[in-house]
C-alpha cells in the first residue's frame, strides 16, 4: 500500500466537504452573485457548517468573492468562530483557516499546535508568523524532524527569536537534517559544531536586543507583509534613520557570530552593506550568501577595494551575477580581483571601457597592459 501524499499548502478545499444541499451553489460554474451572497456569511447555517463554507469560498476563483468570504469569517465573533476552528479534521480546511486567520496570533498558535494541520501549512505560516506563533512551532521538534523546510522558513523569518531558531538549527545539526542548500546553513554548522569560535565564546545581545535589531534591519520585509506604511521622510526622520543606522552599527559589534550570520541573512541593504566588512570572514561570506542581495548591491561589492580576495573570487564564480555587465567592469577595474578573471572579464569590455582600463591607475597594471595590448592588436 502506497502512502498518501503529504497536503501541499495552498491546495483547494474539495466540494464534498460542503454540506451536500449548498454544494450546487458553492460550485465555480454557479453564479458568481450567488456565490457573492454565500461569501457574505448570511446563509442560515449553525458555525460548524458555515466556517468550513466560508474557507471553502476563501479558495474561490473570483477574487471579490474571495475577500467577502475572508471579511466574513474575519468579522465573525471569536467565541463562535474558534471552536470550530478547533474541531477541523481536513487539512485543506485547516490550510485555509491559516491562511485567513495568520494575523492573529490566538487562533494561529491553535491551528500551528493541531495535529491534523499539515507539515507544509506550518512550514508556509512560519515563514511570516510572528514572534509569539514561531515560538509554539519552533517547540515542535517532532515536525521539524519529519519537515525540515520548517527550520528553514523560521531561519529566515526576522521575526522568529533568535533562541528559537538557534534550538532549532542545533536539533538539525545534532540530528544531521538535509539543510545544506539553506543560505547561511553552512556557516552556523561550522558554528554550532565548534568547527568556528562564536565570538571568543561571548552571548552575544540577549534575544530582545536582536529582536529590536532585526526590526531595524528588517523594515522592507516588514513593508512587504503589510506591517508597516512608508510615507515620506521629513528631515526629522532622516536623522532618526541616521541615528538608527548608528545605534544598529552598534549593535552589531556586540552580537555573536550566529546572531550576525542570521541577520546577514534577513535584513535589509544597509544591514549587508555594514556586516560585509566585518573582519570575520564567515559573516561576510553569510553576506554574498543572502537570498536577499541584489545584482546592485553585488556590483557594489564588486567595485569595492577594501573586500577580500576570497570575497571578490566567490563574486567572480556565481555566474548568475557576472552575466551582468556593469559586475564584470567593476570586477576588472577592481585591482584585488584574481587575474585569472580579471582577465576573462577584460575580453568582454566594449572598446571604451577597454581603453578606460588601458589607462587607470586603480587597475592591476597586468590588466592594463594587457588591455593596450589588445587595443594595438585591434588597431593594427
Amino acid at each position: 500500500m502506497s502512502e498518501a501524499k503529504p497536503y501541499l499548502s495552498g491546495t483547494a478545499m474539495a466540494i464534498a466537504e460542503m454540506p451536500e444541499r449548498l454544494q450546487p451553489f458553492l460550485l465555480p460554474t454557479s453564479p458568481v452573485p450567488t456565490r457573492l451572497r454565500a461569501a457574505g456569511g448570511t446563509l442560515p447555517l449553525p458555525p460548524d457548517q458555515l466556517v468550513p463554507v466560508l474557507l471553502f469560498l476563501t479558495l474561490d476563483g473570483d477574487e471579490m468573492v474571495r475577500k467577502r468570504a475572508t471579511t466574513s469569517l474575519l468579522e465573525m465573533p471569536g467565541d463562535l468562530v474558534q471552536p470550530v476552528l478547533k474541531q477541523l479534521q481536513s487539512p485543506a480546511a485547516l490550510d485555509a483557516a491559516v491562511r485567513t486567520f495568520r494575523k492573529n496570533d490566538d487562533i494561529a498558535r491553535e491551528l500551528a499546535m493541531n495535529t491534523k494541520t499539515a507539515d507544509d501549512t506550518v512550514r508556509w505560516l512560519a515563514g511570516s508568523a510572528s514572534a509569539t506563533v514561531c515560538e509554539v512551532i519552533g517547540r515542535n521538534h517532532v515536525r521539524a524532524l519529519r519537515t525540515p523546510a520548517i527550520v528553514e522558513a523560521l531561519w529566515l523569518n526576522p521575526r522568529a527569536a533568535q533562541g528559537v531558531v538557534q534550538g532549532l538549527l542545533e536539533l538539525a545539526v545534532r540530528e544531521d537534517l538535509p539543510l545544506e542548500h539553506i543560505a547561511g546553513f553552512r556557516e552556523m554548522k561550522a558554528i554550532l559544531s565548534g568547527e568556528e569560535k562564536d565570538s571568543a565564546q561571548e552571548k552575544g545581545l540577549s534575544d530582545s536586543e536582536f529582536a529590536l535589531a532585526m526590526a531595524w534591519a528588517t523594515q522592507s520585509y516588514e513593508r512587504e507583509h503589510g506591517s508597516t506604511t512608508p510615507a515620506a521622510a521629513t528631515p526629522e526622520e532622516v536623522k532618526t534613520e541616521d541615528d538608527k543606522t548608528s545605534t544598529l552599527q552598534s549593535l552589531i559589534t556586540k552580537m555573536s557570530v550566529s546572531q550576525k550570520v542570521r541577520l546577514a541573512m534577513v535584513g535589509d541593504a544597509n544591514v549587508r552593506k555594514l556586516l560585509i566588512r566585518d573582519p570575520k570572514k564567515l559573516v561576510a561570506l553569510a553576506v554574498l550568501r543572502s537570498p536577499r542581495i541584489t545584482e546592485g548591491e553585488v556590483t557594489t561589492f564588486a567595485a569595492n577595494k577594501s573586500l577580500s580576495e576570497e570575497l571578490l573570487t566567490t563574486i567572480c564564480r556565481n555566474r548568475n551575477w557576472v552575466k551582468d555587465y556593469a559586475t564584470r567592469k567593476a570586477l576588472v577595474f577592481n585591482p584585488k580581483t584574481p587575474m585569472a578573471f580579471a582577465m576573462t572579464f577584460l575580453r568582454q569590455l566594449s572598446p571604451k571601457d577597454l581603453k578606460d582600463a588601458s589607462g587607470s591607475r586603480d587597475v592591476n597594471q597586468v590588466v592594463a597592459r594587457t588591455a593596450k595590448r589588445m587595443i594595438a592588436e585591434k588597431q593594427g
